[in-house]
């Protein structure tokens, strides 16, 4: 086979063709931020691996569009799958799947205008997070404490008299302990706003094709476990593996990974669905100090030692994908 290779560029892209020439398959490399991108995708190409963004709204939106043209108008198998793909770094759509599909998730407000989203703050119970659409490792998330930081965020957002001179909600980095806006991540023109959950602890949720896995996301300095790095190798309870296996049966989805808050009443809420994560590690679970993975026997997850994700979780998507096209073929 001959597989098309869409990476964004700085991510995983070496991964990506390593494991394409791990699986001894041919590729063709496609740069979708280029005007010529359409030219490059050769009637001999039988499907598209596909890495998006997680940098700029914009990007994310064009890189969208392409792919849909690609997958949709064109029709040619992409993976991950367009609803994976779509829900990927868009905070926005994913809280409309959890909310249409009845899956346990944190209760997610959406607003389009600040009138709205200021006349609801007497049925808003604080602290609650905000966040932007788009950004990883916990650095679109907002603890809000109060109404009066409420409003002022939101006048951030949609501007404090009109929208049309709204500079929008700026993240701040440091360098050398100066703090410097950047301007080109600001938020405009919606929020979103999430009940505030006391979490003991968050876990990672893998499905990749028929392989289930999971680990513990620690709490870390900021309060946060997204971006923390802290990793706790527990094993996922079957309670969470069969919330991972309902989610991706009913939305249709083999390429996906649930980030899920346990609560320290033990309730159990999506927070997050990302189909690429930053995988470091060539395995994402351990049991009894051993990596492997669950897979399906019998109508029960069985414990299967091994390294199944290599190459940041490339490898197995290779695959998954290379099954899926010759299962179609």
């Amino acid at each position: 086979m001959k597989l098309g290779i869409i990476c964004y560029p700085g991510f995983e892209l070496d991964e990506m063709i390593q494991a394409v020439t791990e699986s001894k398959n041919e590729y063709k490399l496609i740069d979708l931020t280029k005007d010529n991108w359409l030219d490059s995708c050769d009637d001999d190409i039988d499907g598209y691996l596909v890495r998006p963004p997680c940098t700029y709204q914009e990007h994310k939106s064009i890189f969208d569009e392409r792919i849909y043209f690609l997958n949709q108008v064109m029709n040619k198998p992409i993976y991950p799958a367009l609803n994976e793909i779509y829900t990927y770094e868009n905070k926005r759509n994913m809280s409309l799947f959890l909310r249409y599909y009845n899956m346990p998730h944190p209760k997610t407000r959406i607003y389009m205008k600040k009138e709205d989203a200021l006349d609801d703050i007497e049925n808003i119970k604080f602290p609650v997070i905000m966040k932007s659409n788009i950004g990883a490792g916990g650095s679109a998330v907002t603890l809000v404490k109060n109404k009066a930081e409420y409003v002022k965020i939101n006048n951030k957002i949609f501007g404090r008299i009109k929208s049309e001179l709204s500079r929008g909600l700026v993240p701040i980095t440091s360098f050398k302990n100066v703090p410097i806006p950047r301007f080109g991540r600001a938020q405009k023109h919606y929020s979103i706003v999430q009940d505030f959950l006391d979490i003991k602890w968050e876990w990672r949720m893998i499905r990749i094709g028929d392989s289930y896995m999971g680990h513990q996301k620690l709490i870390g300095n900021n309060g946060f476990a997204s971006g923390s790095e802290l990793v706790g190798w527990e094993e996922p309870p079957l309670e969470l593996l069969n919330l991972l296996k309902e989610t991706t049966d009913k939305m249709k989805m083999r390429c996906m990974v649930l980030d899920i808050f346990e609560t320290n009443n033990g309730e159990f809420f999506i927070n997050e669905m990302q189909s690429v994560i930053g995988a470091y590690l060539p395995y994402q679970m351990k049991v009894n100090d051993k990596p492997g993975r669950f897979i399906i026997k019998n109508n029960e997850f069985i414990f299967e030692e091994g390294v199944f994700c290599q190459n940041k979780c490339w490898t197995p998507r290779v695959n998954d994908f290379i099954n899926l096209l010759s299962e179609s073929n």
